[in-house]
């Protein structure tokens, strides 16, 4: 789409295990400390980075030469927390313009989540107060990174030119936190480039009465609320099965615990299945052949990419009533809505679908045309364009 448009695109990555070619763009990927480091220690490190030390004095180097070499007019940062802020910096340093996409509340919050432990939203956001929302085992480290965490974050915001965000919730909470409205810009996702195609991948023959998860195992995309609604739908459909399509998250070994547990107690060993990390491609097949996707975040989520990937296709929802997910899942017109800490409702809600298929195909049909006339591309791509080049004046 870059090149459509008349722009060359550099992109700057961390390292990854498979060659990745493109005719389209030039790909660097960039070391960073933990690529040296013996995997027992790799994730600490990760973890410090991820409360606050925003320092990789390898990241800094290759893209400062980067730079130096290519010269490029913006720069557009996106997931780059392993990365470090060392990257804003260097641009900053060169006179660069840079932008922010915000895909989680990461900036704010070490849990990405600005949620409370009694599920309330968090307005304070990140300092020592933190320490009560944490794991217990790094307690000792949390206290100094959490300390200075806000300081530091806050003298890189000063160095972004905008910061864009995917709902015009997730707009007003960063106006909460106290960046001005106008370094603020809405642009949706654009319409994944695997989703343009129809076909499918070879899987298991599934139940008539199957639920699709797909995201982390971790507790803020709520995979424990989705398999506590499993006994309430087992009643009502016994032949019902949970699918969960997402890898383990890291330090999340007390909350995979516990839902395992909820699954042996309630023997529903045989009724979820847990299939890993997928390829897009056989995430796509499972979102194809499923009955209803559940998507119960637990915190103000933005708009998850897998809510759109099921709307592009057309399938019903049952999503929590949270953050940005309402401004797209219109309760009773393209979806169904749930409270988001509450299994109760989403059984309730997808044993309506369930036993209501036509009404379940109506509400997927209304999300598909929603969703392609929303997060067109090239309305997005006149959105991005026009936010450059007022980054350029």
């Amino acid at each position: 789409m870059t090149l459509k448009h008349g722009h060359d695109v550099v992109i700057v990555t961390k390292r990854f295990d498979k060659s990745h070619d493109s005719q389209d763009f030039k790909i660097y990927p960039l070391s960073v400390l933990e690529d040296y480091l013996p995997q027992s220690i790799e994730k600490y490190i990760e973890a410090v980075k991820w409360y606050s030390l925003q320092y990789d004095f390898l990241a800094k180097t290759t893209f400062a030469k980067l730079l130096k070499k290519e010269l490029p007019d913006i720069v557009h940062l996106h997931n780059f927390q392993f990365l470090t802020f060392s990257l804003v910096r260097e641009a900053h340093k060169r006179g660069i313009p840079m932008c922010i996409s915000i895909y989680d509340y990461w900036h704010f919050c070490p849990k990405a989540m600005l949620l409370r432990s009694d599920n309330s939203f968090c307005i304070d956001a990140h300092g020592v107060q933190c320490l009560q929302c944490l794991p217990k085992q790094f307690q000792l480290i949390q206290k100094p990174l959490l300390k200075m965490r806000r300081h530091l974050f806050d003298r890189v915001f000063k160095m972004i030119d905008y910061f864009i965000v995917l709902s015009e919730h997730s707009a007003g909470v960063l106006k909460g936190y106290g960046i001005t409205a106008n370094k603020i810009r809405v642009i949706p996702l654009t319409l994944p480039i695997e989703y343009q195609n129809t076909e499918t991948q070879e899987i298991e023959r599934l139940p008539e009465n199957s639920i699709l998860f797909a995201g982390w195992l971790n507790d803020r995309k709520g995979v424990h609320i989705a398999i506590e609604a499993m006994p309430i739908i087992l009643n009502a459909f016994p032949d019902a099965r949970l699918y969960v399509i997402g890898g383990r998250a890291k330090f999340a070994d007390e909350y995979e615990r516990r839902f395992e547990a909820f699954i042996k107690e309630n023997d529903l060993i045989d009724k979820v299945v847990f299939l890993g990390h997928q390829s897009p491609e056989i995430v796509k097949t499972y979102l194809q052949k499923t009955s209803v996707l559940i998507i119960p975040e637990q915190y103000e989520n933005m708009s998850p990419l897998i809510m759109i990937e099921a709307m592009i296709l057309g399938k019903p929802i049952v999503a929590s009533n949270l953050g940005g997910i309402p401004e797209y899942i219109k309760g009773g017109e393209t979806g169904l809505l749930a409270n988001a800490y509450s299994p109760e409702e989403f059984a309730e809600q997808i044993v309506t679908l369930l036993k209501d298929k036509i009404f379940a195909k109506r509400l997927g049909e209304n999300a598909q045309k929603m969703i392609l006339r929303r997060n067109n591309n090239d309305s997005i791509w006149q959105l991005t364009e026009g936010l450059y080049k007022d980054m350029l004046l």
